[in-house]
């Protein structure tokens, strides 16, 4: 599925290094490659970063029975409100509801319960349209930590939700939206990784995700070299071996 930034953010972000342009090659053409059928049939709204956001009753928070508290209740109503206020264009006052019911929902369902992701993604819309992306990758870390806690890695639920959050950081690195490009590239490749493990305990070995995966570990890899001390320093070596050589040759 392809992530897209906002022309609007542009205005914000600083030039990317030429970096960027080396990957943009690699990286972003395997999350436009790593369509998940599951996105496609799911009833969804559409988040800048990708991260198909279930809006329909059914992923809200359960009502239960007729003797549960008043709390879960509360936070059904919360939720609704704030999404009157996101479809408005109110992401403040949406977030605030959201952080709300976030906390509700968590003492009415329990602190790990599916109910919570639909509402940490409808957190993500706000944070992104806002442009507060230091809130955007907590969140992201946020919906990781959800749902390695509720589902194995033989459950394939896992790898779709993983999904979402490689390509979080993938993107991010690409558009260098907080200037941590680094920091987004160690993260994408540990989250490769898992999603590695989950196809080895739920993909027969002929499946072509085995490829994409390696090869997305693979370039990260590459780029964290690039990116490193050793590297940087050794391009300085060669450059002042290569300025002495030219001088020596004029002599």
């Amino acid at each position: 599925m392809t992530l897209i930034f906002d022309r609007s953010t542009s205005r914000n972000r600083a030039p990317a290094p030429a970096l960027t342009a080396l990957v943009l090659g690699g990286l972003l053409t395997i999350v436009i490659a790593d369509t998940q059928a599951a996105e496609l049939a799911m009833i969804t709204a559409q988040s800048e970063y990708g991260s198909p956001v279930s809006l329909s009753p059914e992923a809200l928070p359960v009502r239960g029975t007729r003797d549960t508290s008043d709390l879960e209740t509360d936070a059904q109503a919360i939720i609704t409100r704030a999404l009157r206020f996101q479809e408005g264009g109110d992401h403040d006052s949406a977030s605030e509801l959201f952080s709300r019911a976030w906390q509700i929902a968590r003492v009415s369902n329990g602190l790990y319960h599916q109910s919570l992701i639909p509402i940490v993604e409808c957190m993500i819309i706000s944070e992104v349209v806002l442009e507060n992306w230091a809130a955007v990758n907590n969140k992201y870390d946020l919906l990781e930590h959800l749902y390695r806690r509720l589902y194995a890695t033989d459950d394939e639920r896992l790898e779709f939700g993983l999904q979402k959050v490689s390509s979080w950081h993938v993107n991010a690195f690409n558009s260098n939206v907080d200037g941590k490009r680094k920091q987004h590239l160690q993260q994408a490749r540990k989250i490769f990784l898992a999603r590695l493990e989950i196809a080895e305990n739920t993909l027969p070995e002929t499946d072509p995700k085995f490829a994409f995966l390696r090869e997305s570990i693979q370039l990260t890899e590459t780029y964290l070299y690039l990116m490193s001390e050793r590297y940087i320093e050794h391009a300085r070596h060669n450059h002042r071996a290569a300025e002495y050589g030219l001088i020596a040759s004029v002599d």
